[in-house]
């Protein structure tokens, strides 16, 4: 039995033995493909391009697009402040790289956001205020069209710090009723067929 006994000692180390992660000699390279860039920072701006929430950026300009706004992904709720937050937070370092912008002024934030029927009543911070003309014209374009994702929302209500204020539509001309994304036509690329022309009648 004792011998038994020294028998089995024996193999069991030589098991553990072979299941073990023995030294290196010397250095030995990493593969590139497993190499960490501890550089690297892994926040992104804007969150991750992915989920089902969409908010709108600017495209790149010179991408042969006459578009100005493209929609891209968000991995959040799909709720009006969710949604409004990561607008605000801007691109991702990714959307950065690739010339996507915003002409939402850094510092925006989103005090409140609150539906009252089918119109989202959005209560923002001065910073927005600190562009103008075309600019803001873009902004608000993002915002309208970002809210416009949302079930239930047909319109927007912008204020500012609680107060009311007039705003330019994608014409120029300043309204203070609920702004829509039909007051900035041809801001984003429609799916939807050109319209088709009349039939050419029949010649004998």
């Amino acid at each position: 039995m004792p011998r038994r006994a020294v028998l089995l000692a024996v193999l069991s180390a030589l098991v553990l033995a072979g299941c073990g992660i023995g030294n290196d000699a010397g250095p030995r390279d990493v593969p590139q493909a497993d190499r960490i860039d501890l550089n690297a920072s892994s926040d992104l701006v804007g969150g991750e391009a992915t989920g089902t929430a969409r908010i709108y950026l600017l495209a790149p300009s010179g991408s042969g697009s006459n578009t100005t706004l493209q929609p891209v992904a968000r991995n959040v709720p799909e709720l009006p402040t969710n949604v409004l937050d990561s607008l605000f937070s801007g691109p991702n370092t990714d959307e950065i790289s690739k010339q996507y912008r915003t002409a939402i002024p850094s510092g925006t934030r989103l005090l409140n956001a609150r539906p009252q029927g089918r119109t989202l009543r959005v209560d923002v911070s001065k910073e927005l205020l600190q562009v103008s003309g075309d600019d803001l014209v873009d902004a608000l374009a993002q915002i309208v069209f970002t809210a416009g994702e949302l079930d239930q929302v047909d319109s927007v209500q912008l204020f500012v710090e609680g107060a009311p204020q007039q705003w330019p539509a994608g014409n120029g001309e300043l309204q203070s009723t609920p702004l829509t994304v039909y007051d900035f036509p041809g801001r984003v690329a429609t799916s939807q067929p050109a319209y088709p022309a009349f039939p050419t009648p029949d010649l004998p």
